[in-house]
């Protein structure tokens, strides 16, 4: 996505968290070994399932 911006406090993905729109989160990927970030497309509250990568609640942003 040109353009985004990532935020040095990304805050990771957590269960019992509302997440906003356009919020971000990261999600540590350790077969890459990096941190994909991802942003909200709907305004939820965080519960099993709704965790990246479900294209009902998140876009993909960048790797960190």
């Amino acid at each position: 996505m040109p353009g985004a911006v990532v935020g040095n406090a990304t805050r990771i993905w957590e269960l019992n968290v509302h997440w906003a729109l356009h919020s971000q989160c990261g999600i540590w990927d350790p077969k890459g070994r990096g941190v994909d970030i991802w942003e909200c497309i709907r305004d939820h509250d965080s519960t099993p399932g709704t965790q990246p990568p479900n294209a009902l609640y998140w876009r993909y942003v960048a790797r960190r």
